[in-house]
């Protein structure tokens, strides 16, 4: 067998698909020519993209609602840290002077026996201002993420209906 025999003699791809996309489209354009959509189903289809345009919306706006709410959340949660924060460093500041002023009161004691009472004072009145200070903070914090968590809740509270109206 040769070369030549088993040859076969092919149009090129490009040319074969041009043939059947335009034997296709004369099919089409000939079924086409007797038929038209009805007037409803072309309302109906109007209709249906009316309102999925409007849901897509009122689901954009909830998505952008809950991320205000998010952030509003995140920002209420940095400026409760920084206030904690400006608290520990005015704690930092009375305990150093406190510390100070022991030690003048401690300069002053005419006895070991007066200055051991000074120094029990001291520590004394500094666990007192530590507990009290443990239970701000832990007010504080409590309080912090209550408010949060609500305006949260509110939030998706009022933004949960809208979506499942839309959807």
């Amino acid at each position: 067998m040769s070369k030549k025999q088993n040859a076969r003699k092919t149009a090129p791809a490009a040319e074969t698909d041009s043939c059947a996309y335009q034997s296709l489209l004369g099919a089409l354009s000939g079924l086409s020519r007797g038929f038209e959509f009805p007037e409803s189903a072309r309302e109906f289809v109007t209709r249906s993209t009316a309102t999925a345009k409007e849901r897509a919306a009122a689901m954009h706006d909830g998505a952008n609602k809950i991320v205000g709410n998010i952030e509003g959340a995140i920002v209420d949660a940095v400026t409760g840290a920084a206030e904690i924060n400006r608290k520990l460093i005015g704690a930092a500041h009375e305990d150093a002077g406190a510390a100070l002023a022991a030690i003048d009161k401690l300069a002053g004691a005419k006895s070991a026996a007066e200055a051991y009472q000074l120094y029990m004072d001291f520590w004394r009145k500094r666990a007192e201002v530590g507990m009290a200070r443990t239970r701000n903070v832990g007010a504080f914090v409590d309080e912090k993420l209550s408010s949060g968590a609500k305006a949260l809740q509110q939030g998706l509270g009022r933004i949960v209906p809208e979506w499942r109206q839309a959807v």
